[in-house]
Order: C-alpha cells, then sequence, then structure tokens
C-alpha cells in the first residue's frame, strides 16, 4: 500500500501511498458490503450518474466501466442529456429519479455546461438519494457541529479515508488546507475540523501562504496548479495529500505535458513523514467513495447502520438519517 523513499539524501522514512493498492482495497470491501446486503437483505444498490453535454464526457464513461468492472452487483445506469438541456430539464430529469423507487443514489456529474444554474440541479437531488454530498441537506449537516450527514463529498471522504488507512490521527494536529471549493477543499477543511483538527484554510488572497503552511502538521493541496507547494513550504515531518491535479511540462521533454499534482513531489519527499501523491493517490479512491456513498444510501434506507471506518478515527458523525428535501 506504500514504498519508502529512496537514497541518495532523501528522508527514508517517508511513506508514499501507492493508490491503486488501496483502491484495490477499498474495491474489495465494497464487494463484501455488496454481498451481503444482497444475502441478507435481498437489496440491490442502483447508481444513476447524470449528465449534460460533451464535457467530461470521457471521465463519464470511465467512471461508468470502472464501476461496472469492480462492483457487478451495483446496478449502474447513465443518464446523457444533451448539450443544450436547460436548467429546467435537468431539474426535472432529477426530480423523477427522486421519485423513482428503482433508483438508490443519484450523482450529478460535473461541470455541467455553461448556462446551467448547477448549484439548483444540485438542490434537486433528494438528501436520501444524494451519493454526491451536495444537496442542501446533507452539506448543511457536514458544516454544522455534530451535524449528522448521510453522504459526503467523494473526494473529501477520500482523504479521510486515507488518514484512516495510514493511521494518521487529525486531533490535536495543525491542517492546511489549500483551496476553498464547494466539493472538495471546504469539506475536507469540516471533516479535518470535525475530527478534532486545528483547521486553516488558504486560497488565494492568503497573505504568506508558505508561512501558513509551513506550521501545519497535515497539509491538504486541491487547487489543480502544478508545483505550488515546495518542499521549503513544509515542516518536517508533515503528512501531505495531494487533491490537486493539472499539467506540467515534462522533465525530459518539456515540449510535451504531464500530469502533476500541486505539491513538488520530489521536495516534499525529502521532508514529510507521508505522501499522498497526485496522479495515482487520493484520486484512485473518489470512484469507491462514490460508491460508498451509494451503498451508505441504500442501507440508510433500510434503517441499516451506515458503512464507517472504526468508531472515533476520521468520519464524520454520521448516525442519524438525513431528513428528505423538500
Amino acid at each position: 500500500a506504500m514504498r519508502k523513499a529512496g537514497a541518495g539524501g532523501v528522508n527514508n522514512k517517508c511513506r508514499v501511498m501507492l493508490g491503486d493498492t488501496i483502491a484495490r482495497k477499498a474495491w474489495a470491501d465494497l464487494r463484501v458490503a455488496l454481498t451481503q446486503l444482497s444475502a441478507k437483505h435481498s437489496a440491490r444498490v442502483r447508481l444513476t450518474l447524470v449528465s449534460s453535454g460533451a464535457v467530461g464526457e470521457r471521465l463519464v464513461q470511465a467512471s461508468l466501466k470502472a464501476l461496472q468492472a469492480e462492483l457487478p452487483d451495483l446496478d449502474v445506469t447513465h443518464l446523457a442529456l444533451p448539450a443544450d438541456a436547460s436548467t429546467a430539464r435537468l431539474v426535472d430529469a432529477v426530480q423523477a429519479l427522486n421519485a423513482n423507487e428503482g433508483v438508490s443514489a443519484i450523482s450529478v456529474q460535473l461541470p455541467l455546461p455553461d448556462g446551467v444554474d448547477t448549484a439548483r440541479v444540485l438542490s434537486a437531488v433528494s438528501a436520501d438519494k444524494d451519493a454526491d454530498g451536495l444537496s442542501d441537506t446533507n452539506y448543511k449537516e457536514m458544516c454544522l457541529k455534530a451535524g449528522r450527514p448521510v453522504t459526503v463529498p467523494p473526494a473529501a471522504l477520500a482523504t479521510m479515508e486515507v488518514l484512516w488507512r495510514f493511521n494518521i490521527r487529525p486531533e490535536g494536529k495543525v491542517a492546511a488546507v489549500i483551496g476553498r471549493s464547494n466539493t472538495v477543499g471546504l469539506p475536507v477543511a469540516h471533516l479535518l475540523l470535525h475530527n478534532d483538527a486545528t483547521v486553516v484554510v488558504c486560497h488565494s488572497l492568503t497573505p504568506r501562504m508558505q508561512d501558513v503552511v509551513r506550521g501545519a502538521d497535515i497539509v491538504v493541496s486541491t487547487v489543480s496548479r502544478p508545483m505550488l507547494v515546495r518542499g521549503s513550504w513544509l515542516k518536517r515531518g508533515a503528512a501531505v495529500i495531494d487533491l490537486g491535479l493539472g499539467k506540467a511540462p515534462d522533465k525530459g521533454n518539456p515540449s510535451v505535458t504531464r500530469k502533476a499534482g500541486d505539491v513538488c513531489f520530489d521536495q516534499a519527499l525529502a521532508v514529510a513523514s507521508f505522501i499522498a501523491p497526485s496522479p495515482n493517490g487520493v484520486d484512485r479512491l473518489v470512484l469507491p467513495m462514490l460508491a460508498k456513498n451509494a451503498i451508505n444510501l441504500e442501507r440508510n434506507r433500510l434503517g441499516l447502520p451506515l458503512l464507517e471506518a472504526p468508531p472515533g478515527t476520521v468520519y464524520s458523525r454520521r448516525r442519524v438519517p438525513a431528513a428528505r428535501s423538500p
């Protein structure tokens, strides 16, 4: 699940997350959960992905294929609306899925086309079918102290899954979250806060950001600005989680671009005690966590306890079912 840093003056105690390995374990856990639901409760989880237009269509198709391959007991379908679909049409489609008792969970694939009121579409998803954790009820519950969302955004859930699996405990630690998006940065900050970290959220107007980050025991970067976080920004022994993904010139051939995270990996390796890199880090867990949300929605419908990490580790306090959105 990890590898140690190598020689050449590099910190040999730094653990590096291997995303594919952790993802295989997560998928295996979800297969067991689906089998138990079927065997003990005769229940199937039915997830619908909703998209509009060609933007991100390749990623939607890849997600669909991966879900079908990894979780054969998960019924996953794709509702593809045309690029010129209006906000009203998207809302109508979501509300029809809300009313369909054969659908356990709904995931609205972002981004939606320009001109669509994304917030209105997300708000239309019933809290009890909200696989993205972005409905009004679940998001509000995630933000509240002692709130009880049934689902939280998958990227944030994946971040907490990594902390749990590597026994990195947030309580009593200072955490710096770089980025304040509704889907990643803010949810990560809230979950860390719920787990008793002292959280600083950095953004484009944060003065002397490197000094703020240097005071943190846990650093989570979410802004997709390649090579933003230098080794000199990091406190020795920090745990570093890279959720950014952009493009940077290839070292060997500057005319070619490669996928790159927010963190200068080689520099961080000499300083950090743990790194979840990008790509092949937390990104590999986002889709399994979407599936986990879908399973939890079906479990919630049946009155069963939610799938969680061991008590008292890293999850928000998710115990009471969220109310249905009006």
